[in-house]
């Protein structure tokens, strides 16, 4: 790695930045901002379909956890995790909350109806 020593605001050479630090990170903060509201929009559309999913359970009687879809659900997100560079670790985390929170929105749907 290259380090421009002229100007200690100047990121090394390999990161392809030419302005200085605080560009460079305001740049990049905004790029994550973005995506984060990304996420959350995407989480909202998901619990969407879970409180549908807890509709139809109410309706047709059925049990809220369904302990297959979990295993198929998680084993999906490990495989696209991998595809992703994403470690197994944190998508395990992150899909144990999901799975958590998924199944109380549907409990609370199903004792509502």
């Amino acid at each position: 790695m290259t380090v421009d020593f002229e100007n200690e605001t100047k990121l090394p050479s390999k990161h392809g930045y030419d302005g200085d630090y605080a560009n460079a990170l305001a740049e990049l903060r905004s790029g994550i901002n973005h995506i984060d509201k990304q996420l959350i929009s995407l989480v909202a559309e998901r619990f969407s379909k879970i409180s549908e999913v807890g509709d139809l359970k109410a309706i047709f009687h059925q049990p809220v956890e369904d302990c297959k879809r979990e295993h198929w659900v998680l084993d999906q997100a490990l495989e696209n995790a991998k595809r992703n560079g994403v470690s197994e670790f944190l998508t395990r985390e992150l899909m144990d909350v999901l799975l958590k929170h998924s199944k109380a929105a549907q409990a609370k749907r199903v004792r509502g109806l």
